[in-house]
Order: structure tokens, then sequence, then C-alpha cells
């Protein structure tokens, strides 16, 4: 019985796959008659047409009575252009063509022509396309294709069946004959074996729903175990396939490359931030090198300094790359601020010991310069004593310099307001009051630092700027927020001539240094406002001149003007 039954099966859907395929050629092959058959019909209608523009033409005037005919064909829709030729090819008159690309008789296709009676001008007309004629053809392409399909499903559908439904179906009638009653020949015992089957079917189909819901419900359990752990990292995480396409992306790669949910499956916006233009040749410097782990930076204009990112990327082995990206600005910083503080504890112990020598030595030779002043009272000779004596007091204030550098100072801090903070600012705009200005949109606000300390910095800073250019203006910007003071010192003068970490380097000056300078100033700057948890930066201004900023953590915020 179960043989019949599989047999049956195959032969019902070859006859229902033969069928189908049947009446398509069969439509197939009516609309192609249509068709040339619609093709013949305007054939037959242009060459009456043409026929009768010839038989209306006067021998005399040709060009005057076809216009007024084919033009208002022409001119109506109902011909797309007519023309008359004589012997030898030439135009005498035409509607819709131009004198270029003429039609040929018995050469040109879609171009039907007739012979004027009486002469030997030679009448041809192109009639307008049929939309019909379009649809015709493209439905006779539809059912050519669909015919195509049909035979060759005709062809592999058998087998098909055979591998996928027919050889599992046998299997289960087998198992089904096993428990109907008889030998499966009677119609009753057939009746009991596909009701059967039918039950195991039902029960199989169960049993595949709750499978299907247990592993989806796993999936969604990962997925959420896998979000919520990207969600609470700190870095970037986003993966990219083997097109360049974002296949996933967490919460921090949507801030740092500014993604949005409809970027998910489309390629990864490299020109849309700075962050992305900077990764891009980084990854494909990766890539083709084969490194899994580099780094880039980006300026970040919001604190005047660089942020550093770490790259580190993860290949898989239909490759899919997922790239972890992190921002170490802060190891950075503090492993680069305890190098520094580690060289400038040992420049200020060696400063230390060669002031403290050097002093002694400057002493004794500045009482030996007094002595011999007094003994001398030429001119010449105490003209050279005194330049002695000036470059003694020279080197004596490079000597004071070490000292100070050496000693680093502790600051002694007290809470500082508003007005405390301007009033220093003030303070060092006296060292040039018709070249200084002040500019405040500060908030009522409270800092813990060293006035004195603070105000050495910040006359520091304006005195240098002065110095660089006799002409310049400089102006004190001081502002506020809830989490920072900002004190802004900028001039208009010619601007930093080295790097702007390198002027704070101890010995790092562009001033003459037989004016006792020393380039220690903004070393010992920026111990100091580091010192206070702050931090001091210098840049260039775009439209010329140095920019140095000083940021100090705020106490409170009062609130009010």
């Amino acid at each position: 019985m179960s043989k019949k039954f599989i047999i049956g099966v195959e032969l019902l859907t070859g006859l229902v796959i033969g069928a189908a395929a049947a009446a398509v050629a069969v439509s197939f092959i009516i609309v192609l008659l249509v068709d040339k058959d619609l093709e013949a019909e305007t054939g037959h209608m242009a060459t009456v047409t043409a026929y009768a523009i010839s038989n209306s033409i006067d021998a005399s005037n040709v060009s005057g009575n076809f216009n007024n005919i084919a033009g208002f064909l022409v001119q109506s829709g109902s011909l797309e252009a007519a023309v008359i030729l004589d012997s030898s090819g030439n135009m005498i008159a035409g509607a819709g063509i131009s004198s270029e690309g003429l039609p040929v008789p018995e050469e040109t296709p879609e171009w039907y022509f007739v012979q004027h009676p009486g002469s030997d001008l030679i009448v041809g007309v192109r009639p307008v396309k049929s939309s019909i004629s379009i649809i015709h053809r493209t439905l006779l392409i539809g059912l050519a294709a669909l015919t195509a399909a049909l035979v060759v499903l005709a062809f592999l559908t058998p087998r098909y069946l055979a591998s996928t439904v027919i050889s599992p179906l046998r299997k289960i009638l087998f198992e089904a004959d096993r428990f109907s009653s008889g030998s499966g020949a009677d119609p009753e015992a057939a009746g009991a074996s596909f009701h059967r089957v039918v039950e195991l079917l039902h029960e199989r189909e169960r049993q595949l729903n709750e499978l299907r819901e247990k592993a989806e419900q796993r999936a969604e359990r990962v997925e959420e175990r896998s979000g919520a752990i990207l969600s609470v990292l700190g870095s970037a995480v986003f993966a990219i396939d083997g097109t360049g396409r974002l296949s996933l992306f967490n919460r921090q790669s949507k801030e740092l490359f500014n993604l949005g949910d409809n970027d998910f499956r489309k390629e990864f916006p490299w020109e849309r931030t700075t962050a992305g233009r900077k990764l891009e040749p980084v990854l494909f410097s990766m890539s083709k090198t084969g490194n899994t782990s580099s780094e880039f930076q980006i300026r970040d204009d919001a604190i005047k300094t660089d942020r550093m990112y770490n790259v580190e990327i993860s290949r898989s082995r239909v490759d899919e790359m997922a790239v972890l990206v992190t921002d170490v600005t802060r190891i950075s910083e503090l492993e680069k601020r305890i190098a520094d503080e580690t060289a400038m504890a040992d420049i200020g112990a060696a400063s230390a010991g060669i002031s403290h020598e050097m002093g002694n030595t400057l002493c004794a030779l500045s009482g030996f310069v007094d002595l011999l002043a007094r003994g001398h009272s030429d001119k010449r000779t105490l003209n050279i004593l005194s330049e002695v004596k000036r470059e003694v007091n020279s080197a004596r204030d490079r000597i004071s310099s070490l000292e100070y550098f050496a000693r680093s100072p502790e600051p002694v801090s007290s809470d500082l307001s508003r007005d405390d903070i301007v009033s220093l600012c003030r303070a060092a705009c006296r060292l040039a009051p018709d070249r200084c200005s002040i500019n405040t949109s500060l908030d009522d606000l409270s800092i813990n630092a060293d006035s004195r300390l603070l105000e050495s910095c910040i006359c520091n800073i304006v005195k240098n700027a002065i110095e660089a250019d006799s002409s310049s203006a400089v102006e004190i910007s001081i502002r506020g927020n809830d989490k920072n003071l900002t004190i802004s010192v900028e001039d208009t003068g010619p601007g930093l001539s080295i790097d702007r970490e390198d002027v704070f380097r101890p010995f790092m000056t562009t001033k003459n240094r037989s004016s006792g300078n020393m380039g220690l100033g903004l070393s010992v700057s920026r111990r100091i406002i580091r010192s206070m948890g702050g931090e001091i930066t210098a840049e260039n201004r775009i439209e010329g001149g140095a920019l140095f900023t000083i940021l100090l953590p705020v106490q409170c915020l009062e609130g009010g003007k």
C-alpha cells in the first residue's frame, strides 16, 4: 500500500508541474501568434496609409500637399514620421524626421514604402509603436521564461522530492504499516496507516516547535548577556563583516563614531567623524601587515589636548573582524607625567648641588671684583670691572632660577573666590597695563589653590607674552563651569616656534640666554599647577599668536553672577 501511495504522490506531482508547463506553453504560443498578427496588421495599415498619402500628392506641389497631409498625421500621433524620397534616396519632404539618418527602402526596418504613381518618387511612413505591442512582447518574454522554468522544474522536482520528501515519507509509512491492522492491502488498513502517519507528523512538528522555542530563548539570553557585557565596557566595540558592513556595535561605538541604528548592516561611515577618519588607515595597515594592536590620536578641542586610543582587532575564519577601541589618554598622561616628574626630580637634585657650589664661587668672585674696584680709579679698569660685575650678577640670577627650580615649592592652599581670581589676573596685567586686558564671564565659585603661586604662574605667562613681541596685545580670559576654572592668556605675537609640549621642558627657551633666562619658568609653572590638581597647556592661535590655558578644579559652585 505504501508503494502505491509513494508512486501516486510522484505521479501527481509530475502531472501538476507538467500541466502547468503545458498551460504556460500554450499561452506563450497564443501570445506569439497575436503579436505576429498585430505586427502584420500594423504593416498593412502603414502600407495603406503610405499609398493614400501617395495618391493625395499633386506632382506640381509635392511638398505642400505632403506637409498638409503627412504633417497632420504626424502631429495627431497617427504616424511617428513620414518622408518623400527621390530615386537617389534624397529627401524631398519629410515630417517628424530630419535630413540625417534617412531610411533606405527595403533595408530600414519599421519603415513602409510605396511608389508614387506617375513619378519616380517614393513615399515612406513609420507607424507609431503600439503600447499593446510592447505589452505583448513583455508578456511573451515572461511566458517564455516561465515555460523554461517550469520545464526545468518538471525535471528536477521528482529528484528533489525523492531525496527530501519521498524517502522520509517512505520510512514513516513503513513504520505506520507496522502499527496498522492487517497487511495494509485493504482500504481500512490504508486509512489506519494514513491516520497514524498524520499523528506521527503532528508529534514531530510539536517536538520541533518545542526545540525551536528553547533555541530561540537560549539565543535571546545569550544576546542579552552579550549586549549587557558590551554596554558596560568602557571601550568602543564593533564588528565588520567581510564586505565592510557593520554587523555589531555597542553604545560607546555610537558615541565615538556617531553611529545610529540605521547604520546596521551598512558600510562603516568612516568620514562621518574625526575618529573614523583616523581609524580607517590604521585598520587598513593592521590588516595588511597582520598586526593585532595599534593606536591613533585625535585632537580634543574641549580640553585642548590630544586623546590617545588603543586599537585591538580579532579576525574570524569567515573574514569578520571585531575591533576594540579603548581611550588610553589618562594612562598615557599618567605615564608621561611620572616620567616627567622623575626627570624633573633628577634635574632638581642636580640643580640644587650645582647652584650651591656655583653660588659660593660667584659670591666670592663678586667680592674680589668689589675689592679690585676700590684699588683702581682709571676709567678703563672700572668699565672692565663693571662688565665683570654685570656678568657675575647674570650668573647669580641663573643660579637663583636653579635654586627655585630645585626647591619645588609646595602650595599652601586656601579657598579663592571669584573676586580673588580676578584680583590675581589684574596683578599680572600690571606688568604692562597699556597692553593687557581682562575678559571675564565667571559665576561665583570657589577653588582651592595657593594664591601666591597661582599669581606667579599667571605673571610668568603674561611676562613671556609681553617679551615675545614688543607690540603684541595680551588678553586674559576667565571662565568657569561646575567642573573647571579656565584662565586663558592669549597674545597677538609670533606664536610658538617649537612644539607645544617642548615649551614646558626644563631649560627649553627661545629667548636670549645672555639676559639670564634659563628656560625654567614654564616648567616650574606646570609643576605648580599640577600640584594644585590642575593642568596647563599651550598652543598656537589660528589667527596668530600663542594661547596658554590653565585648568583648575572647582571646589563648589554657588550660582549667580
